[in-house]
């Protein structure tokens, strides 16, 4: 059963103190940010950057951000080196020294332009909503519009998709529609292989997020320390926190733990 997180404190810190190495794997929007209206208007907050720096530098610490905004501009918001970044839900992973891309996703980004252009015009056609092509995913943003026309949203997705040929899957995040093509690679593929790449097999897997993708890395990883942010309803996740205030609240927390 999930739990609040500082009512497990012992336990956590307990875990911790056994382990030679920490992955700490952070969602961004929602997780180390409050959601906003434009994806384009995040930015971290001063605190929560100074935090996120200095975990990266601690030596007993790899430092992962997984999102489901591009690789290129998660790592153009957060702007830390020595960091893991991972983009579009883990199809694209860089780091220090490495770059990947899932290559099934890769060799889809053709089937995923046509059906980007597809869905383009009846998405403007609803006032407040707006698509975000990613690249390697694509998103269609309903946050502003208004309810009696969010099910008219939902629609114009669903027939798009089904006209597409090609398998694309559609998951439903806050008040976001993410399409992303049909296939193995998930959240939790990439947390493995971001494990391995960091040569740090025996590294205790923290991970905090908030979103329905994240789901997978909770299921994935059932031993390790997985974090709930908001909604605590219907997740895999062992722990729970409100908001970002109360991961910067954890994330300081941390900080202080390994530096005593």
């Amino acid at each position: 059963m999930i739990r609040p997180l500082f009512d497990a404190a012992s336990e956590i810190d307990a875990a911790i103190g056994r382990a030679p190495h920490l992955l700490l794997c952070l969602d961004f929007d929602g997780t180390l940010t409050p959601l906003v209206d434009d994806p384009a208007d995040v930015h971290l907050a001063p605190h929560m950057e100074r935090v996120l720096r200095a975990l990266a530098q601690h030596e007993r610490v790899s430092l992962a951000l997984i999102s489901g905004r591009n690789r290129n501009e998660l790592q153009g918001h957060v702007g830390m080196p020595d960091v893991i970044y991972a983009g579009n839900h883990g199809l694209e992973i860089s780091g220090p020294g490495f770059v990947f891309i899932e290559p099934e996703a890769a060799a889809q980004t053709d089937a995923l332009k046509r059906l980007a252009k597809a869905l383009a015009k009846d998405i403007e056609a609803i006032d407040g909503a707006f698509l975000e092509d990613k690249g390697l995913t694509l998103s269609v943003h309903y946050r502003m519009v208004d309810a009696a026309d969010r099910e008219k949203v939902r629609r114009v997705v669903e027939t798009a998709m089904a006209s597409a040929g090609h398998p694309f899957r559609m998951t439903q995040g806050d008040q976001v529609y993410e399409i992303r093509p049909e296939m193995e690679w998930n959240k939790g593929s990439a947390v493995a292989w971001i494990k391995q790449q960091a040569g740090q097999p025996d590294a205790l897997l923290v991970y905090v997020g908030d979103d329905a993708t994240d789901e997978d890395v909770f299921a994935a990883f059932p031993e390790a320390i997985t974090v709930k942010v908001a909604d605590p309803a219907e997740t895999a996740a062992n722990y729970r926190l409100e908001g970002p205030a109360d991961v910067r609240r954890f994330l300081d927390w941390l900080h202080s733990r390994l530096c005593d």
